[in-house]
């Protein structure tokens, strides 16, 4: 996993804050790291579940204790302690499901009676259709029991959330599906459409926190995400706005590292630079 373990760690300690916008500023940001990683918690807790089994069969480890005599083994494979663990930790996550989707049933309601029904709301946008259609020969369905039926897929010519980059040639594909970005604002734009568009389909799959977009849109949000925070010159005051805006976001305070030596640069040139020419010798 190429996460920040201690950061990860960090924001796992904040979001059991009692102080719950604390807590709730710490779940944003670690939802922030993961989808720049093209990960959801799911993907957190099946990867760091296979890295526990790797450390302990590896060798890398102490050895793996023998399980309790009255531990119970679930679907996934994940041992607790006892049967009576696993079912009250089952239970607390079925209410937390539920308080989320009441919280959100305003909201919801409003948005589908906007697509007109929930059929449209979950189906395919036109972007996401448009990338769909780009790799869907690389595509591997999901289990067919999800809600609609091939919705989602589970790979992506061998990538899959779980890993930080997909191939060169996906990753072309998805970039030659749609016009790139050539401005910070028009990546900011776009990031901010995959976000709104995520947001969604958490709230109608009852899933706050664990981006619902489909591969080809998840990899698509990584790259102009990518655009927007760093990659993409500074060429106007306009583009310079929008990156120092992104450097002082809270929510993105741990990853404005690489943006900030071209901000400087850019603002040299774009602000210092014109004003010592206005106010040197001859202005």
């Amino acid at each position: 996993m190429s996460l920040d373990l201690v950061r990860l760690g960090k924001l796992l300690s904040l979001a059991g804050s009692d102080n719950e916008s604390e807590a709730t500023a710490a779940i944003r940001k670690l939802k922030a790291q993961l989808s720049s990683e093209g990960l959801s918690f799911t993907d957190l807790g099946q990867r760091l579940i296979a890295q526990a089994g790797q450390r302990s069969d590896g060798g890398r480890g102490p050895p793996a204790r023998e399980p309790a005599a009255n531990s119970f083994t679930d679907e996934a494979g994940v041992v607790w302690p006892s049967r009576e663990a696993y079912e009250k930790y089952q239970a607390a996550a079925a209410a937390r499901r539920e308080s989320d989707w009441r919280k959100t049933e305003t909201r919801r309601n409003a948005m589908i009676a906007r697509y007109g029904s929930r059929e449209a709301a979950l189906a395919r946008s036109d972007r996401e259709q448009i990338l769909h259609d780009a790799v869907a020969d690389l595509l591997v369905r999901h289990a067919p029991d999800l809600d609609p039926p091939g919705r989602w897929h589970v790979n992506l010519g061998g990538w899959d959330r779980s890993l930080l980059y997909p191939s060169p040639a996906v990753l072309a594909r998805i970039e030659q599906a749609l016009p790139l970005p050539n401005t910070v604002r028009q990546a900011k734009d776009e990031f901010e459409y995959w976000n709104r568009r995520s947001n969604e389909l958490e709230m109608l799959m009852g899933r706050p926190g664990d981006t619902q977009l489909d591969l080809p849109a998840i990899c698509r949000a990584r790259r102009v995400q990518a655009l927007y925070e760093r990659e993409l010159p500074i060429r106007s005051i306009d583009d310079l706005h929008l990156r120092l805006q992104f450097s002082v976001n809270p929510e993105w305070a741990d990853d404005t590292g690489e943006a900030l030596p071209l901000i400087l640069e850019a603002f040299e040139a774009l602000i210092i630079a014109p004003a010592m020419v206005t106010d040197g010798p001859g202005a």
